[in-house]
């Protein structure tokens, strides 16, 4: 039998009011982890953070987990959660903790 997929759960909003609410983000990303049967590795989150900024605290300690091979996978609730400029993924892969 095979080892369940480890995941983070990462979710971001840039306001804390009109309606933003990390926890409606990651109330559907449990029931993914849920769903697919992946062991939910951490919960990372950014509230009132904007997307633009390419270094928040929940998702540095999100890189640095999965830097240190803490983690298999990421589940965000949308792309634009994790970064709002398409130049943000591609540093975040190669992320290497200060």
């Amino acid at each position: 039998m095979s080892k369940p997929v480890r995941a983070a759960l990462y979710a971001r909003v840039s306001t804390t009011s009109h309606g933003q609410d990390v926890g409606l983000q990651l109330d559907e990303l449990r029931q993914v982890a849920a769903q697919r049967g992946w062991e939910i590795a951490g919960v990372y989150e950014d509230a009132g953070i904007s997307g633009t900024k390419t270094s928040r605290p929940g998702l540095d300690r999100m890189l640095a987990d999965a830097q240190a091979g803490k983690l298999d996978g990421v589940a965000v609730w949308r792309c634009d959660r994790f970064a709002r400029d398409t130049a943000h993924l591609p540093e975040a892969q190669d992320y290497t903790p200060a």
